[in-house]
This record gives C-alpha cells, structure tokens and sequence, in this order.
C-alpha cells in the first residue's frame, strides 16, 4: 500500500492545482477582496452593453459597458471594447488614451500586449498617424508574427503611401500564414505587382516594367491591368503583332474584362490591316456569353463608323434588356436613329423595348441603410425604419469650364 502513497499523493496534488487554477481564473485578489470575475460579466450592464454592441447602437453600448466598468476597472477585454468604440464614433483621441493607458499594464500577457498594441494602432491609422500606426502594428507582429490583421493593416499602410514593394512582401507573408487561401493572397500579389509594373514605367525603365507585368500574370492569370499594360508598352515600341497577343490574351483569360481592350484591339486591328479580325472578336464574345452588352455596344459603333448604322441599331436594341438603365446605350440608340433619320417604326420599336425598363423607373433609396426599391414603401424591409425612403434622381453633369489664359 504504501507504494501507491507517492502516486496518490501526486494525483492529489494535480487536483488541488485544477481547482486553484480555476479558482484563480474566476476570481481575482483586489484591496484585500476576493472578486468574482466572472460573476462581474455577468452584471446587467456588461450583458446590455454587448446587446447594444451587436445592435450597432453605439452610444448605448459605451454607456452600459462604462457601467460594468465601474465594478471591475481592471476588466481588459471591456477597456478594448470601449476604446474601439471611442474610435467608432470618431473620438480617436479618447480611443488612444484608453488604449496607451492599458498598455502601462504590467501584469499583460504577450497575446494581451499584442491586442492592445493591435487597437492603438487602428486607432493611429484612423487618426491619420502613419508613422505611429506603422510602428504599432511592426510591433505586434513582433509579439505575435501570425496575427493576419495587424499584417493586413501594414500592408493596407504600405499601399496607401503607395510603397507597392513592401506591400507585396506583407502579403506575401500573409500568404504563407494562409496556406490554403491561395486565390485571394495570389490576386491581391498579381495587381501589387503590377502597380510595382505602373511605377517603374514611370520612371523610364520599360524592360524592367515590362518583366514585372509578366510576373504579375504569372503570379495570378487573371490581373487585367497587367495586360493592358503590357500590350500598351508593345504598342508604343510599334510592336503591334505582341501588342494585339497581350490584349487578345485579356479577352480569353479575363472575358469580363474584355471590354478594357476593345478600342485598342479595334485600333491595332486596323493598323495591322485586318479590322475583320474585331467583328470576329465580338461575335465570338457575344457567342460565349449572351447577356455581353459591352460587346454589342462595341460592334454597334464599329459598324457606325463604317456606315452600317441599320445593323448597328439592331445590336443596340439587342444589347439594351442587358443593361435598361445603362445611359451609354441610349445614347447610342438616339445617335443611330439620328443617322436613319428617326425612322417612325424604329422608334416604335425602342420605344416599346424600354417602356417597361428599370431605366424608366424612379428608383427610391432608403436613406438609413440605402436598401433600394423601385417603388415608395413607407417602411425598410431591410432596416425596418419608417418613413426613410426618398426618390434618388439622376442629375446631370454639370458643364466644365476652361479657365481664360
């Protein structure tokens, strides 16, 4: 018996140690008191102050989380909400102070200090403090080299002082984190690169230039800017055969963004002397994908130049229940009436395709959560407020002016 005394001395040694840890973590030692923690965020105000927070009623969640504060100062989780709301409503200062001050705790975690740095520097950010707000989230992930949001806001940082290459390096290492999530991480690397692409051409160096547009389809086939501007660089040298390559490229990997390279491949074609090769490349288009309105749009004033303005009307109206409320096509369509001299059974016809348009219709806003109707309702089946809906109109463009010399 007494050989089982040591290993039952250790078992009970292990339990006393569960239950004090648990203790520990429920209950904590202030001014000589013992404080149930987690009976104190099950307080009233705590519970309604989380309530109001996930209702997006912001006021109300500082008011009642101030409240439970005011039991449990130490409560680091609470302080973080509040600061982050402070920083909600646009009150950045107060936010950083709530902020800094928790930071000055000593007995923070290293997981606890990284959150803490995480918020100031959301706050720096929208206060508008780069430099401050860059140094905060370098040193979160200093602390914690996984955390993928302080990266994201680094990177976010980068492009907006429009540093293209030390963006691409933070999101190559959110990559890494990721792992799997290879389709996001590789589109956002396409176009950095390719903004990595726009400034070197800039600058002059066109080899260069051009290599990092090639990388940028390397990295993600689908970055359509880059073969924009890779075919444009072709283009300049005189290069037409390599520039068409590059646009034709775009058509076939990116169809939904063929439209971009329409006017080009239109004025390479030419240049090449094969402008059939542009009706081909729409009819093709059109043949995919049905509901293409661009590319009818873009064969109707090919066929409008060459003095085809009967067929150009045509694919105008076929392309116009694609797009009722698109101004372009009507444009089009009164511009091709114009040149058939308003022929009357033509313009019965477009008529009564666009009699019961989207286009037509006064579109009504609700001004609370914009949810969109095309009649008046008087209360939002989407936010629930009454009486928030407004007829939205169009207005026109205002005429510009050039200065006097």
């Amino acid at each position: 018996m007494s050989n089982y005394l040591p290993l039952l001395a250790a078992l009970v040694a292990l339990l006393v140690g569960l239950i004090v840890g648990k203790a520990w973590e429920r209950y904590k030692l202030r001014d000589g008191r013992w404080i149930d923690r987690r009976r104190l965020r099950e307080t009233p105000h705590y519970m309604l102050g989380l309530n109001f927070l996930t209702e997006h009623q912001v006021d109300q969640a500082i008011e009642e989380l101030t409240a439970a504060t005011s039991t449990d100062t130490d409560a680091l989780e609470i302080q973080m909400i509040l600061g982050n709301l402070y920083r909600q409503k646009g009150q950045v200062a107060r936010a950083i102070t709530v902020h800094q001050a928790l930071l000055q705790r000593t007995n923070l975690t290293r997981l606890e200090h990284a959150y803490v740095l995480l918020c100031l520097g959301l706050d720096f950010r929208h206060g508008g403090f780069v430099d401050r707000a860059l140094e905060a989230f370098q040193e979160v992930v200093q602390l914690d080299p996984e955390n993928r949001y302080a990266l994201v806001n680094l990177q976010k940082l980068h492009e907006d002082q429009q540093q293209w290459a030390d963006a691409s390096r933070v999101r190559a290492q959110i990559a890494r984190i990721d792992g799997q999530r290879r389709g996001e991480n590789q589109q956002i690397l396409g176009f950095l690169q390719n903004q990595l692409g726009t400034e070197t051409a800039r600058g002059g160096d066109t080899e260069a230039a051009a290599a990092m547009f090639r990388e940028a389809i390397d990295i993600e086939p689908k970055t359509a800017p880059a073969y924009l501007s890779l075919g444009d660089m072709h283009f300049e040298r005189g290069d037409v055969a390599a520039a068409i390559a590059a646009w034709e490229a775009l058509v076939q990997t990116v169809p939904d963004r063929a439209y971009l390279a329409f006017e080009r491949l239109e004025r390479a074609y030419k240049t090449s002397a094969a402008p059939q090769r542009f009706v081909a490349l729409c009819d093709q288009l059109i043949a995919r994908n049905p509901q293409d309105w661009r590319a009818r749009l873009a064969l109707s004033r090919h066929y409008a130049a060459a003095g085809r303005s009967r067929d150009a009307f045509d694919l105008l109206l076929a392309a116009l229940p694609h797009n009722p409320h698109g101004l372009v096509v009507h444009q089009e369509i009164w511009r091709a009436l114009l040149e058939l001299n308003l022929e009357a059974d033509l313009v019965r016809r477009y008529v009564a395709l666009t009699r019961d348009a989207v286009f037509y219709l006064d579109p009504h806003v609700c001004t609370h959560c914009r949810y969109r109707s095309t009649e008046l309702l008087w209360q939002c089946p989407q936010c629930h407020e009454w009486n928030t809906f407004v007829e939205e109109r169009i207005a026109p463009a205002k005429e510009t002016t050039v200065a006097e010399s």
